[in-house]
């Protein structure tokens, strides 16, 4: 994790420096910075996608408590961002299982920008998008020592490909790593 905090989605992220994460896809290399300030934490994404599909996505999977289970559990959260933000869903882990809100399956962010303790803004054009996710502090204080994990999966409709980071084994399908708290990197900072 950097210092420093981004305006928007529209952000200059040659101002951001090298990228946290870089996940290699059909299209180029997805840049991710971690970022954060005394009182907020923020994700900046920018996604080379010059084939525009409302359905391709950015999702942040985020293990608050550090404790890295099996399967999701109920201290996990998901940001599943569409390049349509509006068809976004924010799920919980419950039972190893990712649950809807209110158990709505067919809840969607909608025109809202914002959750408990976060916001999010996005940007598409022609050659791709950005998206900025911006938490308060306190979801990436972790628990009983631990730091909290993150990982990302980023969906391209062309080449029609799921791409991820952390990729622990060539055997593991990418979108796997969403499912697998275990798997995912430490948030260090």
């Amino acid at each position: 994790v950097v210092e420093g905090a981004p305006g928007g989605a529209g952000v200059d992220t040659t101002a951001l420096g090298e990228p946290s994460v870089s996940i290699a896809t059909g299209q180029g290399a997805v840049s991710i910075w971690l970022l954060r300030t005394p009182d907020s934490a923020f994700v900046v994404a920018r996604i080379p996608d010059t084939t525009y599909y409302w359905g391709d996505d950015l999702v942040i999977s985020l293990d608050v408590s550090g404790n890295r289970g099996a399967a999701p559990g109920h201290d996990d959260f998901q940001w599943y961002f569409r390049r349509a933000l509006d068809s976004s869903v924010i799920y919980r882990g419950r039972g190893g299982r990712w649950e809807a809100p209110r158990g709505d399956p067919d809840w969607r962010l909608g025109a809202s920008r914002e959750g408990g303790g976060w916001t999010v803004d996005a940007r598409s054009g022609p050659a791709g998008w950005s998206l900025v996710l911006r938490l308060d502090a306190a979801w990436l204080q972790g628990e009983a020592g631990r730091p909290p994990a993150i990982a990302f999966r980023v969906y391209d409709d062309s080449p029609g490909g799921w791409f991820a980071w952390p990729l622990r084994s060539r055997r593991r399908q990418p979108a796997s790593v969403e499912r697998v708290p275990d798997l995912w990197g430490t948030i260090r900072g």
